[in-house]
């Protein structure tokens, strides 16, 4: 994946090993940046808590895990606490300008919005 000159940088936090992340990311994305946080200590600062029951394997979620499914997706190696709940921030500098509550783990939010709202913020 290349960078998108409208999307705001990302920054990932994952639960794994150094290596682990590196691996993955070689993979999945070899450009993105990422933060070995296995000890979830960026998870527990933006105020992430562990999902139950509906939030992890509710019919949501299968309904998502069967879309990803037959797109070519599947879940692989478990790495970290399987019940952590996502997170997703846009943070600019001290500020959090954009959250997305996450309904369950398969949740996807709507990103449109975010190259409007790093423009909107660089104007004031």
């Amino acid at each position: 994946m290349s960078a998108d000159p409208d999307y705001p940088s990302l920054l990932f936090f994952y639960m794994g090993s150094v290596a682990e992340g590196e691996e993955f990311f070689a993979r999945a994305w070899p450009e993105a940046r990422a933060v070995s946080d296995p000890g979830k200590m960026f998870y527990r600062a933006f105020g992430l808590v562990r999902g139950g029951l509906s939030e992890v394997f509710g019919p949501r979620v299968m309904a998502c895990s069967l879309r990803a499914a037959s797109k070519g997706h599947i879940v692989g190696k478990v790495v970290g606490d399987p019940w952590q709940m996502p997170g997703l921030f846009l943070v600019q500098g001290a500020d959090v300008l954009w959250t997305h509550d996450f309904a369950h783990i398969g949740d996807h939010p709507d990103l449109t919005a975010l190259p409007h709202i790093v423009t909107k913020r660089a104007v004031n």
